[in-house]
């Protein structure tokens, strides 16, 4: 019997990404991992998701960098008004350099969103 080596999709979506990006993707799902610990990492609709009773959050790539966004970000407090949503996209936060990046409002987030879910 052969070993099975499997290969984490997500990984291989961040390496698909170019060099800026996958410092901004890598330094993301950082914040999303350390914010809460039993989130399902997939990769889905060709963009990075994680799950608890149901979608939370994803990361994709855009245009000028990377999207940050929440499947129930209409529902979310952003008390920093951060997130955007047009022409139907679910509201994200747009993620253009480490500057753009703010651990502890993107943490605050994350576990708002998880929060949303288990009501």
């Amino acid at each position: 019997m052969r070993s099975r080596t499997t290969t984490n999709q997500v990984d291989e979506y961040i390496e698909s990404l170019a060099p800026e990006k996958q410092v901004l993707a890598k330094e993301v799902r950082r914040i999303v991992a350390a914010s809460v610990a039993h989130l399902e990492e997939t990769l889905r609709w060709n963009c990075a998701c994680y799950f608890f009773y149901g979608p939370v959050c994803y990361f994709s790539s855009s245009r000028s960098g990377i999207h940050f966004g929440f499947f129930r970000g209409k529902e979310l407090t952003d008390p920093k008004r951060r997130l955007v949503s047009r022409n139907g996209q679910y509201p994200h936060v747009k993620v253009r350099s480490l500057a753009d990046i703010d651990e502890v409002y993107f943490g605050e987030l994350i576990k708002e969103a998880v929060h949303l879910n288990q009501n």
